[in-house]
């Protein structure tokens, strides 16, 4: 796996989470929290030029609320739930331009595609893909990253 594509992932990931809601981002999991499927909302966001591939983000729902109400400047308990899935959206909108920015050559250019929420999370099984888990507040959650331009075989 590429030190590169790593290094562009955990970038986007950790500057995004701290421009956006101060939050540091780390990747020592031991005593972090993971919650089951059912309590997690996941984006996908397409990459469709010059390389094709797929961003899912996968975030348990109470830190979704949380980075939420940290944004929107509102308490947990006055967020809807289009709120949070906005929010899940324009995360994964961000990592995925720093991302691209970061991976391929200065001043190329690329495609995205337009957050989908309420979307499963990616099957591991796909031989061109990776996850990636990071933890933020003691709660773990992911990032994956489909796509066969990533992955030269």
């Amino acid at each position: 796996m590429s030190e590169e594509l790593d290094a562009a992932i955990y970038g986007a990931i950790a500057n995004t989470l701290e421009n956006m809601a101060f939050l540091e981002v780390g990747r020592d999991l031991e005593d972090a929290t993971r919650y089951p499927a059912e309590e997690t909302v996941c984006c996908r966001l397409l990459i469709h030029d010059p390389l094709q591939g797929e961003i899912y983000l996968v975030m348990p729902i109470p830190l979704m609320r949380k980075i939420a109400s940290t944004v929107y400047i509102m308490p947990e308990e006055e967020l809807s739930e289009r709120m949070l899935l906005d929010m899940l959206g324009e995360l994964v909108n961000t990592v995925a331009g720093l991302f691209m920015n970061a991976y391929l050559p200065k001043n190329q250019t690329y495609a995205l595609g337009l957050p989908e929420t309420g979307v499963d999370r990616p099957e591991s099984v796909l031989s061109t893909m990776k996850e990636w888990e990071f933890q933020t507040e003691d709660t773990v959650f992911s990032l994956s990253l489909t796509g066969d331009g990533f992955f030269p075989e």
